[in-house]
């Protein structure tokens, strides 16, 4: 049974953090994808922004997209500072979650994209709003809406995409590529790593817990839209 340590909020530079800690917080922001240090996210920005710019089927939409992407790159600054509070200059690691390496090359991909993989975003950074470390509390409110921003974006243009029967097929197939995808974004339900973010209250619920509460109240808003929604189970790479 996890212990549930004290809910001190650290200051950036606090001499008497514990080292356990530290160490989590290091682990947990380095391995976020967001970080404007990293070359792989430069890459990834560029390959979505021209995503964007191309599949959008109209102008007012291409808007509401670099309005997403500015928020993509102020995204990827605040967590590089927090690192550097940290100590933790730039890095270069590759981008582990394989959703973001998935081909994007219809409108449907890019809704899908938005809707099931920035909505992951939403559960994980919902559950920073009670982190102990200030300069991550003082941000999580904002990053949290602005993930809920891309996601209810993305599930409206999945709307568009599916209001037509050419559309509505297409979703049926590409979400069975998408939806195993997202649901692997949230890691495996037996890390160590996650249990002790819950037991520092850096997140307030594990991997599988998240992945659970993420599937109950995904998948009926997809199937209000006609999709068809496989099997959690189904081409999934981490149980």
């Amino acid at each position: 049974m996890s212990v549930t340590m004290d809910r001190r909020v650290y200051q950036e530079g606090d001499t008497d953090i514990p080292e356990e800690f530290t160490e989590l917080l290091t682990r947990m922001l380095t391995h976020h994808l967001e970080n404007s240090t990293n070359p792989h996210y430069t890459k990834l920005l560029s390959h979505l922004w021209d995503r964007c710019m191309t599949l959008a089927p109209d102008e007012k939409l291409k808007t509401t997209f670099a309005k997403l992407m500015q928020q993509e790159v102020e995204h990827g600054v605040i967590t590089s500072r927090i690192l550097a509070g940290l100590g933790v200059g730039p890095i270069d690691a590759p981008i582990r979650q394989y959703l973001f390496h998935l081909p994007i090359d219809t409108f449907c991909d890019l809704s899908m994209f938005n809707a099931l993989g920035d909505r992951v975003g939403c559960y994980i950074g919902e559950t920073w709003q009670g982190v102990p470390y200030e300069p991550l509390l003082s941000v999580a409110d904002r990053l949290h809406k602005d993930e809920v921003f891309h996601a209810t974006f993305g599930l409206s243009n999945l709307r568009r995409v599916c209001s037509t029967p050419e559309g509505l097929a297409e979703a049926n197939e590409k979400i069975k590529i998408w939806w195993p995808a997202a649901l692997d974004m949230f890691g495996r339900s037996d890390s160590d790593f996650s249990e002790a973010y819950v037991r520092w209250g850096l997140r307030e619920m594990n991997n599988e817990d998240l992945r659970q509460q993420y599937i109950a109240e995904t998948r009926p808003l997809l199937e209000q839209l006609g999709i068809t929604v496989p099997a959690d189970t189904d081409n999934r790479r981490f149980l």
